[in-house]
């Protein structure tokens, strides 16, 4: 993870990355932290961390109305957006779909089974 002391950090070239705008007063900043070294660990995704009250020109520049939120940019375009926590399943699910890493077949077949 990187966190941004300058707004010049922040390069929208970069095929596949992730901006988590946070607060430090944030009481979930640390859980969120974690599920985010976890997906750095599995994908290779840049995370970049904004501190709200240090770059408000940056919140306005990608309408961030609340904290934690984190967008998911692919090309310089927002993918995806999670506002507040979410389970680390629900995090690692959003990631597994952008690589497109389905369950495995049986599990589908059995998803579907129950399903009928």
């Amino acid at each position: 993870m990187i966190f941004i002391t300058s707004e010049d950090e922040l390069d929208m070239k970069v095929l596949l990355q992730a901006f988590y705008f946070y607060a430090n007063r944030d009481p979930f900043h640390k859980k969120i932290l974690t599920m985010i070294s976890n997906i750095e660990k599995t994908y290779k995704t840049t995370f970049f961390a904004i501190d709200v009250d240090q770059f408000p020109n940056q919140c306005k520049r990608f309408k961030i109305s609340s904290v934690s939120t984190t967008l998911i940019m692919q090309s310089g375009k927002e993918i995806n957006r999670i506002e507040g926590i979410i389970s680390t399943k629900s995090f690692k699910s959003i990631f597994d779909d952008i690589y497109n890493l389905d369950t495995p077949t049986s599990e589908k077949n059995n998803a579907k089974e129950t399903a009928s």
